[in-house]
Parts: C-alpha cells; structure tokens; sequence
C-alpha cells in the first residue's frame, strides 16, 4: 500500500495557525490584553498540544524506536515501539496505553511546573483587575481549534500516523513546547523590564507567533521524511513479493 503524497503541513492548517496566533495581537493592540493575560492563555495552549497528543500515541502504527530515548516507570522501561500488527486505516492501539500513559504522566508534570512558574513570577499586580476570564477562554478557545483542525488535517488526513511510532510522538510536544516555553519566557521578561508597554507586547506575541509557526512547519516536516521513508519501505517490499 503506498501512502498518499503530500507536502509537510496543509496550508489550511498553517493559515489556522498562523489566524489564532493574531488573536493576541489584536488583544494587546485593541482590547488591552495584560501580560499575565497572555501569558496564561499559552500556557493554556501547552495543555491543548499535550492533550492532543494522547490520541496521538494511541493511534500510532509505526515501529520505529526512538534512539537516545527510553522511559522507566518504577525502574521498569517502558516499551517504545509500535504495535506488532498494526491494522490497515484510523486505529486505536491499546498496547500504546503504557506510552501514553507515561506521556500523560511526564508531561503532565513538565505542564504543572511552567504553570507554577507563570503564576508566581507574572502574577497580575494587586488591584489591577486581575485575569480577564472570558478573554482567557475566548483565547483558550481559539487554540483549540487551531491545535484540533491541524491534528484532523496532518495527523489523520494526511495519515501521518501510519508513519509514526508510540515512541516517537512521545518525543514531538517538547520539541515544539520546549522552544516556544523559553521564547515566551524570555521575551515576558523583557516586557517586564521594559514596563509592559504596548510595542514590547506586540513584539512578544508577533516573536512567539514566528516560533511557533517554524516549530509547526518543522514538526510536520519530520512526519514527511517519516511518511517518505516508510513509502520507500513498502516499495521494497512490493517488489519482492511480486519478484517472488
């Protein structure tokens, strides 16, 4: 069976992307979005990539392990690879459940702490009227979207997951949270020294919009060359059953 071709990430997908990424901007430029605002709607956004990967995993039929990677789980190590006989189409794979579930685990933590960490150090000042729930949620909202479409669009339309260990994906949200963690932070630093005026904030979302808009092309850059490898392998494959 050959995988469909295509191209790394769906201009659908990075239009959605690059559309919920401006949100913030019109935010600070228009509505007067605060720092901490913005800031707890991406760390908000980091829970919508770590929960979307749960499904991920599980829906993974790909074997590759990942190298220079393992997992323990009260010292015993957690098995990486794919499903011994994955089925042909969309599938959930119970025998991923151990990597999904120390996934949920491992990030789950990693989560906790930046939320700590944004929280305690970017804090709205007593007196300034707080977080803005229903801006939080509208902005929350909006990365759901983005986050789900591209997952409907790359992983399961594009078939991405045909060409993707448990293992493997386990690895794909610290790539991309990781870096846009440390751009963020940085830059909210730099906001707050500056005094948080409106120019320093459009400058920090238009940043973090940039980071994240490489990281996403990045991402789905790797699935490609995965998708491009596992064709080539089922080519081989073909041809030595029908040489046979």
């Amino acid at each position: 069976m050959r995988l469909r071709p295509s191209g790394t990430s769906s201009s659908l997908a990075v239009a959605g992307l690059v559309a919920v990424n401006l949100v913030p901007l019109v935010g600070v430029a228009f509505l007067g979005w605060s720092l901490s605002t913005i800031l707890v709607i991406y760390w908000f956004e980091s829970g919508v990539i770590g929960a979307l990967n749960v499904p991920k995993i599980l829906l993974a039929s790909g074997s590759a392990v990942p190298d220079g990677f393992t997992a323990t789980v009260n010292g015993r190590q957690v098995d990486l690879s794919g499903p011994a006989e994955p089925v042909e189409g969309l599938h959930l794979y119970p025998e991923n459940g151990s990597v999904a579930g120390f996934f949920v685990m491992h990030y789950g933590i990693f989560w906790l702490v930046h939320g700590a960490f944004v929280f305690t150090l970017f804090a709205p000042a007593p007196g300034s009227g707080g977080l803005a729930l229903a801006t939080i949620l509208a902005g929350v909202l909006g990365m759901v979207v983005s986050h789900a479409g591209s997952f409907l669009v790359n992983f399961v339309g594009n078939e991405e997951y045909r060409a993707t260990s448990p293992g493997v994906q386990m690895k794909e949200p610290y790539r991309r949270v990781v870096v846009l963690h440390l751009t963020i932070v940085f830059g909210a630093f730099v906001v707050t020294a500056v005094g948080a005026p409106v120019a320093a904030l459009v400058l920090l979302v238009g940043l973090k919009t940039v980071t994240d808009l490489y990281a996403h092309l990045t991402e789905h850059d790797r699935a490609a060359e995965r998708r491009r490898e596992r064709t080539a392998v089922d080519d081989r494959r073909g041809e030595r059953i029908d040489a046979g």
